[in-house]
C-alpha cells in the first residue's frame, strides 16, 4: 500500500475502478480495503493540515510584525521631520540664511511655487484632464447570461431551437467556472 497522500488517493481511485470491473471481490473485502484507504488518507490529510495551519499562523505573525515595524518606521520618520522643522526654525530665528559646520551646511531655501486649486469647476476645459473609467457590472452580466441559459434550456426541452440572442446574450462576456478550492471546517 502507498504511503503518500496523493498515492493513497490514487489507490482509492484504482479500487473504485477495480470494484466496477471485477466480480472476484466480496463486499467484505471491498469494505475493509476502502476503510483502510479512507482512514490512511484522512490521517495524511489531517497531518498535512496541521502544517497548513502552522504556516498560516506564521504568516499572521509576520503580518502583525510588518504592521508593528511599519508603525515604528512612521514614528521615526515623523520624529526626523519634527527635528528638521526645529533646525529650520532655529536657522530662520538666527536671521542667517546659511550656517556651515564641520559636519554639515545648513541652508534655509525659499519654498518652491506650487499651484493650489481652489475650485475645479471654474477651471477652463483646456487646463483639466478628464478620464473615463469603464467598469463592467459583472453581477448584472452573470444574471443576464444565466437568465438566457435558463430560457434556452426551456426551449430546447420543448424540442425547439433557441434564438441566437439567447445563445450569446452578452457579446464579449461568458461564464466560466474558476479553479476548485479547498474548504476545511
Amino acid at each position: 500500500m502507498s504511503t503518500t497522500a496523493i498515492a493513497l488517493a490514487a489507490d482509492y481511485a484504482k479500487l473504485h475502478e477495480l470494484v466496477e470491473t471485477s466480480d472476484d471481490l466480496t463486499p467484505e473485502m471491498i469494505a475493509d480495503t476502502l476503510e483502510g484507504i479512507e482512514g490512511a488518507l484522512g490521517d495524511k490529510l489531517d497531518a498535512a493540515f496541521i502544517h497548513v495551519r502552522n504556516i498560516e499562523g506564521q504568516a499572521d505573525t509576520l503580518a502583525a510584525e510588518i504592521k508593528r515595524l511599519t508603525d515604528r518606521k512612521k514614528s521615526f520618520e515623523n520624529h526626523a521631520k519634527s527635528i528638521r522643522k526645529y533646525v529650520l526654525a532655529c536657522l530662520l530665528a538666527s536671521g542667517r540664511g546659511s550656517i556651515k559646520t564641520t559636519a554639515n551646511t545648513f541652508t534655509a531655501r525659499k519654498g518652491s511655487a506650487g499651484v493650489v486649486v481652489d475650485n475645479e469647476s471654474l477651471l477652463p476645459d483646456e487646463l483639466v484632464s478628464v478620464s473615463t473609467t469603464i467598469t463592467p457590472d459583472k453581477k448584472a452580466i452573470k444574471a443576464r447570461i444565466e437568465e438566457a441559459e435558463a430560457a434556452a434550456a426551456e426551449i430546447l426541452a420543448r424540442g425547439e431551437e433557441p434564438p441566437a440572442e439567447l445563445l450569446n446574450p452578452v457579446p464579449g462576456a461568458h461564464i466560466e467556472n474558476g479553479e476548485p478550492s479547498l474548504q476545511v471546517r
